[in-house]
């Protein structure tokens, strides 16, 4: 039996975005079940018009980017093809928010098994509803921010599927990252050890994480404040990471040396295999883009030290940096470099 099924699928036309939800049966997480989400699929304008079979892009939102990034992603594409050419592939357009902002799109047991919804599930689900071309030198998969270190995670684990990598502005720390990012933050690691020591006493954890969780819904995680902001984070990315046993939130590093590994390993480890010829041999390209005034400095001290490592190799990792902040230029950036990019590539 298949493991998707649908729920409502909405006829895609050319030039347009189709925004889909499937039934998954990965994305369903300790604190939360969701039994659907979200598929966005953007169609070349010419894919009526023609029986062949499309290259096709994954595209994955940031933290706190809700399914609806989709729509202001539509007019970027749709004006490129306007002013420039027809789109040569299929973009499709999946989010990773959660009550806590973001999964990280990969396997948890706090936030659920998103990287099997994408790879198990999402591909299949697309590969079934459009002509797409299914080797993995016609797929690439690409995304911001957060988006921008799942892409990279996933090009990493599954190169058989994702030949291709374009990560704008991902989360990527050196050596000194835990400590200069928000995963170092003290009121932040305060507020995640109390929610930590509150979850493991109560009786009633979903009536805890609702109400522990409510700051952080819709703009309100923004309107209550930085401390806010990066308390949640905090807790997404330790839900992603550190889990420990059994517990869908392992302890803080600084409060259990052990737990360091584990808590380096989301942002850390990617500067090791984007390193390593095991697994760029296995990649047809790879593209990493970050702003040079980003004001989360540990995102381009990450870049920096990639980009330092791929020149003195001569990898084929090629690290752009660009004038601009973290997310200022991100519409830029996707017409001006991203679609370019795929277009020669795929």
């Amino acid at each position: 039996m298949s493991n998707i099924a649908l729920e409502r699928f909405a006829t895609c036309r050319s030039g347009f975005t189709a925004t889909s939800n499937i039934f998954t049966r990965h994305c369903r997480q300790f604190y939360w079940h969701q039994a659907t989400r979200t598929i966005s699929v953007y169609l070349p304008k010419d894919y009526e018009k023609s029986n062949k079979a499309y290259p096709v892009l994954y595209f994955l939102g940031a933290y706190n980017w809700g399914a609806n990034f989709a729509n202001s992603f539509e007019k970027i594409f749709a004006d490129y093809e306007q002013t420039k050419e027809p789109l040569k592939f299929i973009v499709v357009m999946i989010d990773g928010d959660t009550p806590l902002r973001g999964s990280f799109y990969v396997n948890s047991k706090a936030h659920g098994r998103f990287s099997d919804f994408v790879t198990k599930e999402a591909v299949q689900w697309v590969n079934s509803k459009y002509r797409t071309e299914k080797n993995n030198k016609h797929t690439a998969i690409a995304g911001f921010s957060m988006g921008g270190t799942g892409a990279l995670i996933f090009a990493a684990d599954n190169p058989t599927q994702f030949g291709h990598v374009y990560a704008l502005s991902p989360g990527l720390i050196d050596e000194n990252g835990l400590s200069t990012s928000y995963l170092g933050n003290a009121k932040a690691i305060a507020h995640y050890e109390r929610f930590r020591n509150a979850l493991a006493k109560t009786t009633s954890p979903r009536t805890l994480m609702k109400e522990e969780f409510k700051s952080f819904q819709g703009m309100a995680l923004w309107q209550n404040g930085e401390d806010n902001s990066n308390a949640a984070f905090v807790m997404a990315y330790g839900g992603a990471f550190a889990s420990h046993n059994g517990e869908p939130f392992g302890a803080h590093f600084s409060q259990v040396e052990s737990q360091t590994d584990k808590w380096r390993f989301g942002f850390g480890e990617l500067i090791n295999q984007y390193s390593d010829n095991k697994v760029l041999s296995k990649l047809h390209s790879v593209k990493v883009e970050v702003g040079k005034q980003d004001e989360y400095k540990w995102i381009a001290d990450g870049s920096l030290k990639l980009k330092a490592l791929s020149e003195a190799q001569n990898t084929k990792v090629k690290v752009v940096v660009f004038d601009g902040d973290h997310s200022s230029k991100v519409r830029e950036r996707i017409a001006q470099s991203m679609l370019p990019h795929f277009q020669s590539l795929l």
